[in-house]
């Protein structure tokens, strides 16, 4: 007898399973093959004994761990011969050796089919028994789990035996079948078969949630659905339950015969901790998760607090809700339940018989809405109905680009409210398309969001044990599969949010999720590993995780292994090093044209574009008709080809290296954004303190910021005076630039009254004037005090010479090293009529890069004309001669998208001198900095891969607490002194911490903190009222002593100009005509007008009891507050009035003419309530149609009026009443549509969070681990 097999504890959690595994074949031969990140494949046939072997330990690994022991106790005596356990003595580690030995088939065959008999046994015992009811793994409700003991056991013809017994009533059981493990399909990912049966006992069970929906109500009139109870469990082949699971498999429980009845479902309490500690199972998973624990006080382990927290968001997470659906259901109306389901806290597990309802989307919602058993729970928000509309088949809608999205948040369940997170799903949206959604679909894709694990509440806090929840959450991510929606997720992607909204607000990290399986999936006995393009929603095939990252980035490829080379794709090699085009190279204008025409871009061709394309991304310069590449347009050539370079490649292999067959999807181009004309900008307060250490430039900002406040005022003041609806409209224009006019615009259209300036601009193109009409004038004024208090709070300073534009790198080394090429498609506007050139060439500029943080940060280089670079407009080309390039000096920039600042204003460059770039640069050590980064080939599964990036990017960077040390460093000190340059070293490797792997956790930064500033700082005065403010600092100077009082000085010019009050109680007597009209014919002598007047007096009540509703829906009476869900749910009750019945021909006017039923509505709030913002909320767009159908109009649908911009020179020949010849040609003012901003989205986006909250991060003195 060998030594007895020491324990092996596994060092890594994760690697328990397979730990187990390899213990079990060293000790009983069995070769039972460990697929690599849980795959099937290596199981041979699904009918192999080997596959239902695996199957079957699995399921009890991680769902009935106290089984396993008597499944190994069975088989070890079975093979020593002996009979010790009739004799009443317990098989023990102690008594399990290792003997190596060599068997020969028959004997491996004999014990692979003893022990798969064993294993199907117990499954059997467990699927009948409605103590072990619980799938394959434990399913978890609002109800409380059982917990497990082990002092019973199964039952058999020996007398010594224990029995897993239930305290209830005897059941009735039909006969025993024949157990077979091979229906037991568990398959991770769908293998053929999605089934997850619950054998459920029936009684005692609480309503379900379409239980609850439908009693004591039956189906709409006229509508095919109809509602009923949902068949036992057993012959319901498709009944699922949605939950989150360790196992990676799902399978369908043992058939029984109908006559078969259940009990109960409450057992005797069952731990699934062993007690017996010299057990093998104890042995192997002594520090598995154990599955029904409370989370304990912060005192223990890391390890055993991780498997508690793990527990916890197993068996409360927000995956586990039990419910079901059919697969006739659609997705979309899945999904939709979904949402109420969680909105009303009620369950969803009630089978529909038919869809066709939920076609409609009005139809759906006013069957939710309107629902006796509803109570007062309030609605949810209502999906858009063009998203609702496109929610079906391939989620795309009729525009380029744009698909159906599913999105979420997770949020942190209260200390009273079991688990830890809580979900809740949006509605469907509207958004961009993206690589996966197109090859894949997006309805394969959930996207929740979820709070940083370093800010939890204060009953999750673990102050000793810092990383474990963040650790604890990623695990449970990616280790498990999560049920919804009728579908099985599997985490794939993690990035924390970068918020653009200028309030603080708690971080927050977006998880992406792949359905690899569903009730609606298609499952074939062959099918491919990588899923067919472009399937619908209800035809998709099942497709591991594992698959999906495979596709995206081959880990054959990323360990260097050469293929056969690609065409079209030439291979860039970097130029020289330091890299000097790091992230750019050329593509050829044929390639661009084709582009331009599937993008829909009426103008020029542009000179970049930044996108993505087969594994590589960065900016694409296009080249000109002189190509170098002229081999693609010889012989009949197309010319279409693109570079790509070393820099560029973010997956490997490079394209020219691929192997047939290509995935078409993996070379198509994927645009985020391109080159556009350029437009002034306001100025960045990073760039405010190196400007006047360079320049002292004070003054003549402060000029700036006076007449920019000043010039506001006078538009608005403007627009007042005249009384002009066009002037109003043209006014907004200039204020929103086109840049914000993106895909939503439309739905931005249909929701006008939750924003001001889409309320101005409705009520403008309707015909109000905002002398006359109160309300539009109030919300002009509240839009005027809004834009002025951003103009202190955030310094908006325009420096009308100036602006962000891309910056590339000189592909044909032109330049020299001090030199720039700066090119523009049409000629500058400048108010001040200093520049009115198409060219900026022979002067000085200045280029700086956001973030700023040393002097060098700004550099001063000199404009030239190129005639090799005369095809490039609307960016900003750099040299690639010199020894650095100049992007890099630039706060460590690149090639690859970013847009530096670039001034030319004379005023502001001639002052400016160059500071030198920092002498000393410090290794990441010095810091505390550690890098997490790890090759492809060292990480040992998919599973691990993915755990270990979740845990490293579920970490809060630290660069928003650096910054603002920084920043506090230098107002104390000044920019230039060695804390602050030292510090923005830190800076520089933080900014692309996430890409390099690179970490600064609480620790070492606390550490380094006392050694870089060891006293406590305060804020600075401009982000801290209560502190003094130094008239040195250039930006307390800005903001308390030229902004400040400005503001305060046009506010009280507006209120001497235009009284706040005046035209208070003034009424527009175009939208009190209907209500009008209605009381004249009611007072008349017409037949059945005793009806018109009851039913004008019931609309009197109704007005006046949710207006009631109304006025109490806001904390403030000034409804100025957030729209709130009570305040929606007061809409929702206007919107569902119906017209009265009754035979009076006004009464059938308004049922024929549903519009003149509304505008009746609004008419009357509005004459109740003329200053409330009620009648515009409730029916806005009627009484707009209303007023405009009192001038000259027409119809016009939100996508068309989405493309139409306001024309300067024909707004100011209306505000002059001056008639445009009908002869004149269009042409003529055609240059007026560039008349305002067009920009880039890139620009756009960098300038909305270039306030004082550049960094949505704050010194908290949280941790951000």
């Amino acid at each position: 007898m060998s030594p007895p097999l020491p324990p092996i504890t596994p060092q890594h959690r994760r690697d328990g399973f397979r730990n187990f595994l390899n213990n079990l074949n060293q000790r009983y031969g069995l070769q039972i093959p460990i697929p690599q990140d849980w795959s099937l494949v290596a199981l041979g046939k699904e009918t192999s004994p080997l596959r239902a072997v695996f199957k079957g330990l699995r399921i009890l690994y991680y769902g009935h761990r106290p089984v396993i022991e008597d499944i190994l106790a069975n088989f070890d005596e079975w093979i020593a011969g002996t009979q010790e356990t009739r004799t009443g003595r317990r098989w023990s580690f102690e008594r399990w050796s290792f003997e190596p030995q060599v068997f020969n088939d028959k004997v491996r065959d004999e014990r692979v089919q003893y022990l798969r008999h064993l294993i199907e046994d117990q499954l059997y015992l467990l699927n009948n028994n409605p103590s072990f009811s619980n799938k394959h793994a434990p399913k978890y409700s609002t109800e409380k789990t059982p917990d497990f003991s082990p002092k019973k056991r199964r039952i058999s013809n020996e007398d010594d035996e224990e029995y897993y017994t239930a305290p209830n009533s005897p059941v009735k059981r039909g006969q025993p079948l024949t157990p077979d493990l091979m229906q037991l399909d568990i398959s991770e990912y769908g293998e053929p078969g999605f089934r997850r049966q619950t054998d459920r006992a029936q009684a005692k069970r609480a309503p379900t949630f379409m239980e609850k929906l439908t009693a004591g109500q039956s189906a709409p009139r006229n509508e095919s659905m109809e509602l009923r109870d949902a068949p036992p469990p057993a012959s319901d082949a498709m009944d699922t339950s949605f939950s989150t699971v360790t196992s990676s498999t799902s399978f369908a429980s043992r058939s029984t015969r109908q006559g078969e009845s259940f009990a109960t479902d409450i057992t005797e309490p069952i731990e699934t901790q062993s007690t017996y500690v010299d057990s093998v199972v104890g042995m192997f998973i002594e520090q598995e998760m154990s599955m029904n624990v409370d989370i304990p006080a912060s005192g223990g382990t890391a390890d055993s607090l991780q498997d508690n927290l793990i527990a916890q968001l197993l068996r409360d997470g927000p995956f586990s809700i039990d419910q079901s659906f059919s697969e006739k259901i659609p997705l979309r109306c899945r999904y939709e339940l979904e949402r109420i389901g969680r909105a009303w806290n009620v369950p969803l597990d009630q089978r529909l018989k038919s869809s066709e309802i939920y076609s409609d989307h009005d139809g759906f919602w006013a069957w939710v809405q309107g629902h006796s058993q509803r109570g007062d729970r309030l609605v949810p928000e209502k999906s858009p109905h063009r998203a609702w509309d496109a929610a079906v088949g391939d989620f795309k809608t009729g525009r380029h680009s744009e698909v159906v999205v599913m999105t979420g948040d997770l949020d942190w369940c209260a200390k009273n409210e079991p688990g830890i997170f809580k979900l809740k799903l949006n509605p469907f949206r509207l958004e961009r398309t993206c690589r996966f959604h197109r090859r894949f679909g997006s309805d394969r894709f959930l996207t929740l969001t979820m709070p940083a694990a370093a800010r939890p509440p204060d009953h999750l806090r673990f102050d000793d044990q810092t990383p474990v929840l963040r650790e604890s959450i990623a695990a449970w991510l990616t280790r498990n599969d999560h049920y919804c929606l009728g579908r099985v997720w599997r985490a794939f992607f993690v990035e924390e949010v970068k918020s653009k909204k200028k309030v603080k607000a708690d971080p927050r990290f977006r998880v992406e999720f792949f359905a690899v399986d569903g009730i609606d999936f298609l499952h074939r006995s062959i099918r491919s590993s990588i899923a067919p393009p472009h399937q619908a929603s209800d035809k998709h095939t099942p497709m591991s995780v594992e698959d999906l990252l495979e596709w995206h980035m081959p880990s054959a490829a990323n360990r260097n292994q050469m293929v056969i080379p690609r065409t079209r794709v030439i291979s860039l090699p970097d130029i020289r090093k330091p890299v000097m085009n790091d992230g750019c190279a050329l593509m050829s204008r044929n390639l661009a044209k084709q582009i331009c025409e599937q993008l829909g871009i009426q103008s020029d061709i542009p000179s970049a574009f930044q996108g993505r394309i087969a594994g590589a991304k960065g900016l694409w310069m296009v080249d000109s008709e002189r190509s170098k590449h002229r081999v693609f347009s010889e012989n009949g050539g197309d010319g279409i080809w693109i570079e790509i370079s070393d820099s560029q490649l973010k997956i490997k292999p490079h394209p020219v290296d691929w192997k047939d067959p290509v995935d078409e999807e993996k070379l198509t181009s994927e645009v985020v954004n391109w080159s556009k004309p350029l437009h002034p900008v306001d100025l960045n307060i990073q760039l405010l303190g190196i400007l006047e250490y360079g320049g002292h430039v004070k003054e003549y900002i402060a000029k700036l910021t006076h007449d920019r406040m000043w010039a506001l005022y006078h538009d608005f003041a403007h627009v007042l005076q005249m009384n002009d609806a066009v002037l109003c409209r043209s006014l907004l224009q200039k204020l929103r630039p086109s840049g914000e006019d993106g895909p939503n615009k439309a739905q931005r259209m249909e929701q006008w009254m939750i924003s001001d300036a889409e309320y101005i601009i409705r009520l403008s193109e309707a015909g109000f004037k905002p002398q006359q009409f109160w309300p539009l004038r109030r919300r002009l004024r509240r839009y005027l005090e809004y834009l002025l208090e951003r103009h202190v709070e955030e310094l908006h300073i325009r420096v009308p010479l100036s602006t962000y534009a891309y910056c590339i790198a000189d592909p044909y080394g032109v330049l020299q090293p001090d030199e720039v090429h700066f090119g523009l498609s049409n000629n500058w506007r400048d108010p001040n009529n200093e520049f009115l050139d198409n060219m900026v060439t022979g002067r000085d500029v200045l280029v700086g890069r956001l973030p700023a943080h040393v002097p060098s940060d700004i550099q001063r280089r000199r404009t030239v004309w190129k005639n090799e670079l005369r095809h490039f407009k609307d960016v900003i080309v750099f040299p690639t001669t010199g020894s650095i390039p100049l992007a890099h000096m630039l706060s460590g920039g690149d090639y690859d998208g970013d847009t530096p600042w670039i001034c030319w204003d004379r005023e502001i460059v001639e002052k400016f001198h160059n500071s030198d770039l920092p002498d000393k640069e410090y290794p990441p050590q010095h810091f505390g900095l550690t890098e997490h980064s790890v090759p492809m080939a060292q990480l040992s599964s998919t599973e691990d891969f993915l755990q270990s990036v979740f845990e490293f990017n579920l970490t809060m960077s630290s660069l928003g607490k650096c910054t603002v040390e920084h920043e506090k460093i230098a107002y104390d000190e000044s920019i230039e002194c060695p804390q602050a340059k030292e510090l923005a070293c830190l800076l520089s490797y933080l900014v692309d911490g996430r890409k390099g792997g690179v970490h600064l956790s609480e620790l070492a930064w606390q550490q380094y903190r006392k050694k870089i500033s060891p006293m406590k700082r305060r804020p600075p005065a401009y982000r801290l009222p209560d502190r003094k403010p130094k008239e040195d600092n250039i930006v307390d100077y800005l903001k308390f002593v030229i902004a400040e009082s400005q503001r305060q000085a046009i506010l009280k010019q507006l209120n001497d100009t235009f009284p706040e009050n005046e035209g208070l109680n003034d009424r527009d007597e175009d939208l009190l005509r209907p209500w009008q009209e209605a009381i004249t014919v009611a007072s008349g002598r017409d037949h059945n007008t005793r009806e018109l007047c009851l039913a004008l007096s019931t609309v009197e009540q109704t007005v006046k009891n949710l207006y009631s509703q109304w006025r109490t829906s806001f904390a403030n009476p000034s409804e100025t507050e957030t729209f709130s869900p009570k305040s929606r749910e007061v809409i929702d009750k206007f919107a569902a009035l119906g017209p009265p019945s009754g035979s009076h021909w006004l009464i059938s006017l308004w049922h024929n003419r549903p519009e003149e039923w509304q505008r009746l509505l609004g008419s009357y709030i509005y004459k109740q309530h003329p200053n409330s913002s009620l009648s515009f909320h409730a029916f806005g767009e009627a009484l707009c149609q209303l007023k405009a159908s009192c001038q000259s109009s027409r119809s016009i649908t939100h996508d068309v009026l989405a493309t139409y911009r306001v024309n300067q020179k024909m707004v100011a020949r209306l505000s002059a009443r001056e008639i445009p010849d009908e002869c004149e040609s269009v042409e003529e003012d055609a240059d007026e549509y560039e008349d305002e901003y067009q920009g880039a989205e890139a620009i756009e986006s960098l300038s909305s969070s270039q306030g004082l909250e550049f960094y949505d991060d704050f010194e908290d003195d949280l941790s951000v681990e």
